[in-house]
């Protein structure tokens, strides 16, 4: 079975293999994909979530969960809000709410500048 990837084919089989290498773990293939993700090369803000989302291969419920402090769901954000950021029809959150963002999707404060002023 084959998929596209960004223009170039690529069978499962040969995906499935670049994953098997030994010593190669999912967190090193996310660090890898993440140190290339530049808030930079977005025009918006829920383009660049969304990549960082799925760098990490993290669910929307795991932006969430992350973005909470000590397992209180009212010091983070909801998983409404985490969708709207997503599809680009939140608007312009907050400070708090752009802390909380930034803790969830784990990237700084500083990365949300461009894209807020």
């Amino acid at each position: 079975m084959e998929h596209a990837t960004q223009g170039t084919r690529v069978s499962k089989t040969d995906s499935s293999n670049k994953m098997a290498e030994p010593g190669v773990s999912l967190a090193a293939i996310s660090r890898k994909w993440l140190a290339e993700i530049s808030p930079d090369d977005f025009a918006h803000c829920h383009e660049y979530l969304a990549a960082v989302r799925l760098a990490r291969h993290m669910s929307k419920i795991d932006v969430c969960r992350a973005s909470q402090i000590g397992s209180d769901p009212t010091t983070g954000v909801s998983l409404p809000t985490v969708s709207k950021m997503e599809s680009g029809s939140y608007g312009e959150p907050g400070f708090r709410t752009m802390v909380r963002l930034a803790r969830g999707y784990g990237v700084p404060v500083a990365h949300f500048e461009r894209f807020f002023k």
